[in-house]
Formats: C-alpha cells, sequence, structure tokens
C-alpha cells in the first residue's frame, strides 16, 4: 500500500510538461464540481429540514397533537357525553410516557365586533392549568394571563380590527338559536406567522372551564344577555367541550398513540359501565393538506440530492479518465515493472479519494458557513404573507451526516468502473499512444 500511496501522491504534484498541468487543471475542476454538489446538497438539506420544523412547530404551538371532542353534538344528542375532567387522569393512570400534557379546553364560532368593523372567528377557551408556553412564545404585545374576561387575538385581526391592548370589544355568539354577547378585554397580541391559521385560533382564559363540561347548554344557562356568564347559571356549561393532548413524543409516533389513547378510554368506559362516545383527531388528520404539502419537499430534497449526486460523480468520472489517459506511459512503465493492475488502479483510486476529500471538506466548510451565518443573523428575508414566516430557517442535523457518509462512498464505487481501463492498457502500445 506504501507504493501505491507514494505514487498517488506524486501524481498530485504539478510538473512542467503540458499534459500534467492539463490534468491537475481537471482535477481542480472536478474537485471544484465536488465541493459545488456538497454546498448544494447541505444547503438544501438544512433549509428543506428547518422550513418543516419551523411550519410543524407553528401548527402545534398552537394547536394539540391530539384532540378529543364529544361523539356527537350535546345540543341535540341525548346520548351522554364523556366526562372530560377525567381524561388527564385516565392517561396518567396508563403512564403514557410520550404524553406530557392535557387540558380542557372549549371551541364556538363568534363574531368580534367594534364601533367600524367586524370579524368572524373561532373562540377558544382554556383552562387556568393550559399549557401556555408554547403559545406565550407568540405573544407580541401584552401577555398571557390567566382573567375571566381577558382575551388574546392574532396580529392579523387586532390590525383589521384597529384593536390594541385594553379594548373591550364585543363578543356575539349563538347558543340555542339565539345570539349571546359579552364585552371582553383584550390582554395580548400573538402571532405565528402563519395568518391563515391565527385568524382561527382566538383565546379566552377562563378560570372554571374544567366546571363546565357536566351538563348540556340550555336556554335557562344563557338567560339574559350576559352569555356565558360568569355570575349566572351557564358557568358550569358549555357548548362544545374538547380534550386537548399536546407534546406527544414524536409526531410520526402520533397514529400508535392516539390508538394506545383510544384503547385506555374505551377500557375506563367499559370498567365503569359508562355508554359515552367520543371522537378523536391528531393534528396531522386535522391538517392534512399541510403536512401533505410538507411531504412532497422530501420528494423535492431527494431529487435534489440525486442530481446533485450525479453531478458530482460525473464530474470525478470525468477527472479520473482524463488523468488515467495522459498517465498511459506511466501505466505501461509501471506495469512493465512487474506492477499489477490491481495495484496500479489503487494508485487512482487512491489519488480520486484525496480529491473527494479534499472536495468534501472545502463543500462542507462552505455549506456549514452559509447555514451558521443565515442561523444566526437571519441573512436571507422572507415574505410572511406568503412563506409563513420572515427568514429562511435552518436546520442542522444528524442527516447532514448521513449526507457526507453516502456521497463519499456512492463516489468510491462510482470510481471502481472507471478504473478497469487501467486493465486494458499495454506496456508495448504505450509508445505508440504517446
Amino acid at each position: 500500500m506504501k507504493f501505491e500511496l507514494s505514487i498517488a501522491k506524486r501524481l498530485q504534484l504539478v510538473s512542467k510538461d503540458s499534459k500534467s498541468k492539463s490534468a491537475t487543471f481537471t482535477l481542480n475542476i472536478a474537485t471544484f464540481g465536488i465541493a459545488l454538489a456538497i454546498v448544494i446538497m447541505v444547503a438544501s438539506i438544512a433549509i428543506v429540514s428547518g422550513f418543516k420544523t419551523t411550519i410543524v412547530h407553528k401548527l402545534t404551538d398552537l394547536q394539540p397533537h391530539i384532540k378529543i371532542t364529544n361523539g356527537q353534538n350535546i345540543s341535540e344528542s341525548p346520548i351522554k357525553t364523556i366526562d372530560y375532567s377525567e381524561i388527564p387522569q385516565i392517561l396518567k393512570g396508563n403512564n403514557f410516557n410520550n404524553i406530557t400534557s392535557a387540558s380542557p379546553i372549549f371551541e364556538t364560532p363568534c363574531i368580534f365586533k367594534t364601533n367600524n368593523e367586524f370579524a368572524g372567528l373561532i373562540f377558544k377557551g382554556i383552562d387556568k392549568d393550559y399549557d401556555c408556553e408554547n403559545i406565550s412564545k407568540c405573544i407580541l404585545q401584552g401577555d398571557f394571563k390567566t382573567g375571566k374576561d381577558s382575551i388574546v387575538i392574532s396580529k392579523g385581526i387586532a390590525t383589521k380590527l384597529n384593536l390594541s391592548i385594553g379594548d373591550r370589544p364585543i363578543v356575539y355568539f349563538t347558543a340555542d338559536g339565539k345570539i349571546k354577547q359579552r364585552r371582553l378585554t383584550i390582554a395580548g397580541i400573538f402571532s405565528s406567522e402563519f395568518e391563515e391559521f391565527d385568524r382561527n385560533a382566538e383565546y379566552n382564559q377562563l378560570k372554571v372551564i374544567h366546571a363546565m363540561q357536566k351538563n348540556r347548554v340550555s336556554e335557562n344557562h344563557l338567560w339574559g344577555t350576559t352569555g356565558y356568564g360568569y355570575n349566572d347559571t351557564g358557568r358550569d356549561t358549555l357548548e362544545a367541550v374538547y380534550a386537548d393532548i399536546f407534546e406527544a413524543e414524536d409526531i410520526d409516533d402520533l397514529e400508535t398513540t392516539k390508538q394506545e389513547i383510544i384503547d385506555s378510554i374505551y377500557n375506563y368506559l367499559y370498567t365503569s359501565g359508562s355508554n359515552s362516545v367520543f371522537q378523536m383527531v391528531t393534528i396531522t388528520e386535522e391538517f392534512s393538506s399541510y403536512f401533505a404539502w410538507l411531504d412532497l419537499l422530501d420528494t423535492n430534497i431527494v431529487v435534489i440530492l440525486a442530481l446533485m449526486t450525479l453531478v458530482a460523480c460525473f464530474s470525478l468520472i470525468a477527472g479520473l479518465l482524463i488523468v488515467v489517459l495522459n498517465r498511459t506511459n506511466m501505466i505501461g512503465i509501471l506495469k512493465s515493472m512487474g506492477a499489477s493492475n490491481s495495484s496500479i488502479q489503487k494508485i487512482f483510486i487512491i489519488l480520486a479519494g484525496k480529491l473527494i476529500g479534499k472536495a468534501m471538506i472545502i463543500g462542507n466548510a462552505i455549506g456549514f458557513a452559509i447555514i451558521i451565518l443565515q442561523k444566526h443573523f437571519h441573512v436571507i428575508k422572507l415574505d410572511p404573507e406568503t412563506y409563513y414566516m420572515s427568514f429562511v430557517p435552518v436546520d442542522i442535523n444528524a442527516w447532514l451526516i448521513a449526507l457526507n457518509i453516502g456521497v463519499a462512498i456512492i463516489s468510491i464505487i462510482a470510481l471502481i468502473g472507471p478504473s478497469f481501463i487501467v486493465t486494458s492498457i499495454s506496456p508495448t502500445k504505450t509508445i505508440k499512444f504517446e
């Protein structure tokens, strides 16, 4: 092996003859081509991965991973609905390690009205013990504090209705076919930069929502104009009740987690003799169009990686062939001295391997420099109304290491074929070739 290494090292040295200079130039071009391909591949994986991670986080910051709802409309069905206050205990009792929190909520359509404007929204009420960490990260003004009359709205709605912290808009909603109203105080304004999503996620912090799960809404509960009042009988009822389960361990494992939860709840209902009904949906099912769109990005990145790998391999193969053809005289001399074909093949494979290593170092250095620069300084900006984020996100992960290993392996394999041209070179014909 020392012999092959020594010869390969000498081949990298530039001599004064035109053929050596030509071969060296070719090797430099091949090195540049491979390095450029590595830069593109590293940047592509980091950007696509960062984009997917950011979008998923924006979805899950404002929505649970799994949502349990009433099996039927409680205002129309006599069938008993599940007691959602018991769901956290059911989950806790079954030791689901991949579930970090569970909380009851409610949702109902409503209309926000100011003196001059109005907007239709989805009103979301949450428990005082609701895990607000993710939502709090999206707060732009004010804070996410608990209060019986406090509400948090999106930046888009605040702009459209010309609302600011401390304003008290009137909120209209229906119950039992009648319009109800309530005046609430704007406590905070949030933005996930996912405006299409934000406008359907307005939050009201309710202190006692867990007590609002036991009875169906009726006219008596909503007597007068107070709506879901805090000083009337309607305080203990809600039109729609949900249970949110946050932060499943892995978004890809939701279906497994969903089935485990279903089995646990059914077992609880069976043992308790209850005939309650419920429905369950994961965030990937509820927002299937978004996740299908994200899956398309994986296809795109595979195509990009395949094309860039082909570019790198063709550059390498072309460079190696030119070097071999320029060194036929040397090959003939080595064979006449007793060197075997396999030994000479190793020389050129070692030469190409060093070229690959040099190109990968340069490519990764440039690629990671671009990624780190973008990650910390957000050099490349985006229009959030179009891309749902204000800058190009990047993510450094294990796929980048796998990329380098894969490119190295494929490149070495690609070298084996061209190296066999050595076997066709005869010492007696090298003079004629010259």
